[in-house]
């Protein structure tokens, strides 16, 4: 039987727990001298995989934040009339989330 009373973790939760994973799969490679099945490659590729996921879920958890924010629902456009899903799928250093469609000059996803 499934535990439909536990909410499903929200995209800001998911950022942080691959973030903490990234972390901690770095503080391993650090820290231990690898043998067996578990190799150096494939231990290595984790943290740039997770901090991709952290990226990620980042994003979406700012989209949906700005969307609660305008009072918009799901499937809104952005102000430049392109679907959110059109803008970055990563923050810049300074919080936005450009357009990126190439004919397209937003600067950042904005909800009306």
């Amino acid at each position: 039987m499934t535990d439909t009373t536990t909410p499903a973790p929200t995209y800001a939760q998911e950022s942080l727990r691959a973030g903490q994973l990234a972390a901690g799969t770095q503080l391993l490679l650090d820290t231990t001298e690898l043998r067996g099945p578990l190799d150096l490659a494939g231990l290595r590729a984790l943290p740039t995989e997770a901090e991709g996921e952290r990226d990620r879920c980042a994003a979406l958890a700012e989209r949906d934040a700005r969307r609660a924010e305008a009072g918009q629902a799901p499937g809104t456009t952005c102000t430049c009339g392109h679907s959110d899903t059109a803008h970055s799928r990563k923050l810049t250093a300074d919080g936005r989330l450009p357009c990126t469609r190439t004919d397209c000059l937003c600067d950042d996803l904005t909800f009306a």
